[in-house]
């Protein structure tokens, strides 16, 4: 059993050693539970930032641990703090490989409605998840980047910010498999870029694309 308070007393200081807890979660339910409680209904950032951190660790390795904590972990899709939708989104992305059940299909709205923040940094979080979701489910690619695509057509971004969000999705396109995708879609969208915008490196990196898939 794990000493939940001894926990809270060590994870409450802002640099705090968490490596040994790393297996302890992969080893112990019990410790899992208590991450997965304090992640969601903590109030202290250091709580549940430290909770975060591990759970998005030993969820990259051993996800099937895990697939159980699945609404859990959807609920903060919900969550007014934008830390925890974002937390959310990356834990969800982290065990969607081993979604048997298709759960991920039934929060899929909940899950791209964070395209639509006002935050540039969770925008970008759910872009840069999407990698991940698209190689665990290559079915849904067209739906996923067809859903980044239209947010990035309408919006109120600055220059600046609206690159940032381009950049993270050549990222994301560059990461899957080009033949899991709609490459009439994706090409007049990166075509419309092109005639767009003043980036050069905008410019480098959809080229660099074009060259590599052929599209």
């Amino acid at each position: 059993m794990t000493d939940e308070n001894k926990y809270l007393q060590i994870v409450s200081e802002t640099n705090a050693d968490i490596s040994p807890y790393f297996n302890l979660a992969i080893n112990q339910e019990d410790f899992r539970d208590i991450l997965v409680k304090h992640l969601l209904n903590t109030d202290s950032i250091n709580v549940y930032y430290h909770s975060y951190l591990i759970l998005n660790k030993v969820t990259k390795t051993e996800p099937s641990l895990f697939y159980h904590y699945w609404d859990n972990f959807s609920s903060l899709l919900s969550y007014e703090n934008s830390y925890h939708r974002n937390y959310g989104m990356e834990l969800i992305a982290n065990i969607v490989i081993v979604d048997k059940e298709n759960l991920f299909e039934q929060i899929i709205d909940d899950y791209y409605k964070q395209l639509a923040d006002e935050k540039i940094s969770t925008i970008k979080y759910c872009i840069s998840n999407s990698a991940t979701i698209i190689k665990a489910k290559p079915k849904l690619a067209t739906n996923i980047i067809f859903r980044i695509i239209a947010s990035l057509r309408v919006n109120d971004n600055t220059e600046k910010h609206q690159n940032f969000l381009i950049s993270a999705f050549l990222k994301l396109l560059f990461s899957i498999n080009n033949d899991v995708i709609d490459k009439i879609v994706v090409n007049d969208f990166l075509n419309d870029i092109l005639n767009s915008t003043k980036s050069k490196k905008l410019i480098r990196e959809i080229k660099k694309y074009g060259t590599q898939q052929k599209i």
